[in-house]
């Protein structure tokens, strides 16, 4: 097959809040390229951000199975080749599998480019001293120049909102019929505690405190997000002492969680990619940060600093100490998210959800 410009290739194959991420950039493609095809490579549970976009045909990588190891990428190519003529490949993942791919299709004559996730100035960001303190490209953006470098020039949306998903009304008004949901005017508050590191996590044992002083006050309704066992046993600790919140973790599949996650009024968070997919689904977000920083390009895509909470680098000058969270903390005593009292993320909370709505992205 002879390569043509009206199919791409795009690869990101995780992590969950990467690959939301480029929700809108697939989104500003297709309004400016209609007659371009992408075909995007990643994990099944991801297809769902990009449903509601034209043109877009979803490939679920089976990296546990069929595209498992060296043999698999190549299957994984064999029926790439198979659905379309690939013009150019897009790598917004830059990682081993990524690389197999972009050569193989070298081999037969289709060009790529890959994302520059600026490592150099992450590490100038993040080292122990000297550090080079600047706000860095946000992903999205670093998406967009990944485009331009492939001669599709975009203009990513601020702010952005997932189209809805209307095969999840149906399970989204029995999970609120199940639950006894209280109707709304009461702002609707989610809470997601958790992340991929500890080194990004507010401690988990301060959340007890913090609904006992937001149920203190006016009334609201909380949600708490999260996913897996472990998450889902320590969220039930919390629902023990206050009955009234609504476990969402474990509940719904993840169209019915955006569907959800769209009709709050704010959500507290971690640096996680719950933050990333209710910022994306226009929600007003407070994420708290700790050994991570927005700088380095990961902040709730067209929010600003009303969405952030964390100690001044001035105050904390080993912040941040790391990209990603993944790193043991220099002091010791992981202060920067010790230091955040229970008190300051409430008044911070009531004045997210009880103060005039901030217009997202100006």
């Amino acid at each position: 097959m002879e390569p043509t410009r009206n199919q791409v290739l795009l690869l990101r194959f995780s992590a969950m809040g990467d690959v939301a991420l480029l929700a809108p950039i697939v989104q500003a493609f297709t309004q400016r390229y209609p007659d371009v095809s992408i075909t995007l490579v990643t994990r099944p549970k991801f297809a769902v951000f990009f449903s509601g976009f034209p043109n877009v045909h979803i490939i679920e990588a089976d990296f546990d199975g069929r595209h498992k190891g060296f043999g698999g990428l190549v299957r994984l190519f064999g029926e790439l080749r198979q659905l379309a003529s690939v013009g150019v490949v897009v790598d917004t993942h830059q990682n081993l599998r990524s690389g197999v791919l972009k050569g193989l299709f070298r081999l037969i004559g289709v060009p790529s480019v890959t994302i520059d996730k600026g490592r150099d100035e992450k590490k100038a960001l993040t080292r122990k001293e000297n550090k080079v303190r600047r706000p860095l490209l946000h992903s999205v953006e670093r998406y967009a120049k990944t485009f331009d470098r492939a001669g599709f020039a975009l203009q990513p949306t601020r702010p952005f909102q997932f189209p809805p998903f209307p095969s999840a009304d149906s399970e989204l008004a029995s999970f609120f019929h199940r639950h006894a949901v209280p109707d709304k005017p009461r702002p609707w508050l989610g809470i997601a505690p958790f992340a991929q590191h500890a080194q990004k996590m507010w401690p988990f044992d301060r959340f007890a405190p913090l609904l006992a002083n937001l149920f203190a006050g006016p009334p609201l309704t909380v949600f708490l997000f999260g996913g897996g066992p472990a998450e889902i046993a320590q969220l039930e600790t919390l629902r023990q002492h206050f009955p009234q919140v609504v476990l969402v973790a474990g509940q719904l599949s993840m169209a019915a969680e955006l569907a959800l996650m769209r009709q709050l009024n704010g959500m507290l968070c971690m640096d996680s990619g719950n933050m990333h997919l209710a910022a994306l689904s226009g929600v007003p977000v407070l994420s708290i940060w700790g050994a991570t920083h927005p700088d380095a390009g990961f902040g709730p895509w067209g929010q600003g600093e009303e969405a952030i909470l964390q100690i001044p680098t001035d105050v904390l000058t080993c912040r941040p100490c790391s990209v990603f969270g993944n790193k043991p903390c220099w002091r010791g005593d992981l202060a920067c998210l010790n230091d955040i009292s229970v008190d300051i993320v409430a008044a911070r909370v009531r004045q997210l959800l009880f103060s005039p709505p901030i217009k997202i992205g100006v």
